[in-house]
């Protein structure tokens, strides 16, 4: 079982009162930008009230800013900033890549600057907790998304989709595809790619589509009963065997973390995923659990002339999709609107903030608005709190039909 509760907590009394920042191993993090009422974001120094006066301050630090799906998330989060006259503080360098160690330092600095919110998407949900803690001890509003912090580390957590909804609709869409060639005596070989083992956004979808694939698959939850309990998953995963759902007989996917599951890195993937798919002849197809190995699951499949025998469908940014999407090696996209994403993020934390979230829905802008024509619309009645998490809604498929329906 975890410590990082306990541990998390006794390190966050120690920061409360000294907030010093903490290098990495790609050297010292990034300044801040701060950004006014402007669509665009201008290098600021940050002070102790924050810069901004009476404005409100809200910090942002995703996972990175340098990729297409991040870009749009932060395109919306600045929108929501401007229409709701907010400071938004930008935090990352927006040609490089971030670390879990960066992000801590970026708590630390908006905590000490006294930013009145953060947004945060933890690229770990261990190595941030007792950051988030102090900044939450001195009284500013956390609010987590795209991946969870945890409960113990955050007021609130923006969903971008139902899990159990990205789970099925990556599960259907292989069926829909591969349930003619194969069956449930010879079912089609499905590996699944994500980034790394602690990732916690993609373990979760992971968790789900066993739930979804097997028909007596639980998930494991901690002591709180709200958090997944990702290393008693896997151990369960490795100890037992599931039950296939019928629904999806004619797929063989492949869960075991240890010997299955791609981890390919928070890079490309350049190295990881071809070699495994060379050593694995029998995959028929991937599922890509992160935007930014799409490129290579591609290139491997065409490297290794595996058109005939594999495909790959996932997460991905519709817009730099639509070759493979029109070669058919990829047969969908599984996507929310990232811009849609980084707008409710930002519109919760400013509500979060003010104590202005309660009960189980929670009206947005975006309320109401339609994410894909045709395709998904966000309930009228609001946004499905569930516990404390804030869920954007169902996850949107995008093809070849629906791909300029993107937000940039």
């Amino acid at each position: 079982m975890k410590l990082k509760k306990v541990t998390a907590l006794a390190l966050a009394a120690a920061m409360a009162l000294s907030l010093a920042a903490c290098g990495s191993n790609q050297g010292s993090a990034p300044a801040a930008t701060g950004s006014g009422e402007t669509s665009g974001s201008e290098t600021g120094t940050e002070t102790p009230d924050g810069a901004s006066g009476d404005k409100m301050v809200v910090a942002y630090i995703p996972k990175e800013r340098n990729e297409a799906f991040w870009q749009a998330v932060e395109s919306g989060a600045q929108s929501a900033a401007d229409t709701l006259g907010v400071e938004l503080k930008m935090y990352g360098d927006p040609a490089g890549s971030n670390t879990a160690s960066n992000q801590a330092t970026y708590v630390e600095t908006a905590t000490q600057s006294g930013a009145d919110a953060i947004a945060f998407a933890a690229l770990d949900a261990d190595s941030t907790d007792a950051a988030l803690q102090a900044a939450m001890s001195k009284g500013i509003a956390v609010v987590g998304f795209d991946s969870d912090p945890g409960p113990e580390a955050r007021n609130w957590f923006v969903n971008q989709a139902d899990p159990e909804g990205i789970a099925v609709a990556c599960l259907d869409d292989l069926v829909k595809n591969l349930g003619e060639k194969f069956s449930k005596e010879s079912p089609a070989v499905v590996y699944l790619v994500s980034t790394n083992p602690t990732t916690p956004n993609q373990n979760t979808w992971i968790e789900y589509i066993k739930k979804v694939y097997f028909s007596d698959y639980e998930i494991q939850y901690a002591a709180d009963g709200v958090s997944i309990d990702f290393d008693a998953c896997k151990e369960n995963t490795k100890s037992k065997t599931f039950t296939v759902n019928d629904a999806y007989a004619c797929l063989d996917v492949k869960v075991n973390p240890d010997s299955d599951i791609i981890y390919a890195g928070d890079g490309s993937g350049n190295d990881i995923i071809p070699g495994v798919v060379a050593a694995h002849p029998e995959i028929n197809a991937l599922v890509s659990l992160t935007t930014n190995v799409i490129d290579t699951c591609a290139q491997t499949i065409k490297d290794l002339n595996m058109q005939e025998t594999c495909i790959f469908n996932g997460i991905a940014v519709p817009a730099s999709c639509e070759s493979y999407l029109t070669d058919g090696i990829m047969t969908e996209v599984i996507l929310w609107q990232a811009y849609d994403l980084g707008y409710l993020a930002v519109e919760a934390a400013v509500a979060a903030a003010k104590g202005e979230i309660s009960g189980d829905t929670y009206v947005s802008t975006l309320s109401g608005t339609t994410q894909v024509e045709g395709v998904s619309t966000y309930p009228e009645e609001g946004h499905k709190i569930n516990g404390t998490e804030i869920i954007l809604g169902d996850p949107a498929t995008f093809t070849l039909d629906s791909i300029s329906a993107w937000k940039e």
